[in-house]
């Protein structure tokens, strides 16, 4: 069962459980009272459960608002670990263990190439073709990475400059500005050798 835990406050380290449900604020007939809230309002906000290892919370249009992460909320959804404020009481709001997330395990595949080493040259790939391991969508943004790997090695130009990047028209001006500067530099050069 999820759970709400003060960690700043009156009754801090007290430990709230939530069930299908609570709620929050000043009056005692709220499942978890805080009369000694300074700014809390009669009825503050909620907090309930939406579905398996889901939680919400929402603001019941208090004067001083709910906090969830240090941002004020109006309602939003509640992950494990999320920090909830109401006035001068800090929550962290935790998931059961049975609720949290399982962690999707992957089994080593040790047939598998290391393409961080093999597209920039460090290693020689094995015979099969890039993809054979990949799959519809996967398959077609491998390929589209390889192909844009290989056709930003070859754009440099004989200065060893990258124009690819550049707009038509600034890379002209570029080739304008070069030509210009290779005229002025044989124009000194001339006139220092012809005296």
């Amino acid at each position: 069962m999820a759970k709400l835990t003060v960690t700043k406050g009156p009754a801090e380290e007290e430990v709230y459980p939530i069930g299908e449900g609570v709620t929050l604020g000043r009056e005692g007939h709220n499942s978890i009272p805080m009369p000694n809230n300074r700014g809390c309002s009669r009825d503050h906000a909620k907090i309930w459960r939406t579905g398996p290892g889901k939680y919400s919370v929402a603001d019941l249009g208090s004067t001083n608002g709910t906090m969830v992460n240090d941002e004020k909320t109006g309602r939003s959804e509640l992950e494990d670990g999320d920090v909830v404020q109401i006035c001068q009481i800090v929550f962290r709001f935790d998931l059961d263990l049975d609720e949290k997330p399982k962690p999707k395990v992957k089994p080593a595949d040790s047939g598998r190439e290391d393409f961080a080493a093999i597209l920039p040259g460090e290693k020689q790939r094995d015979e099969r073709p890039v993809a054979t391991e990949l799959q519809g969508h996967a398959a077609i943004q491998m390929k589209q990475r390889l192909l844009q790997y290989n056709k930003k090695k070859n754009t440099k130009s004989a200065a060893g400059w990258d124009l690819s990047q550049m707009g038509a028209g600034i890379r002209w001006a570029f080739y304008a500005l070069a030509i210009a500067a290779a005229g002025g530099l044989f124009f000194v050069v001339s006139k220092v050798i012809g005296g």
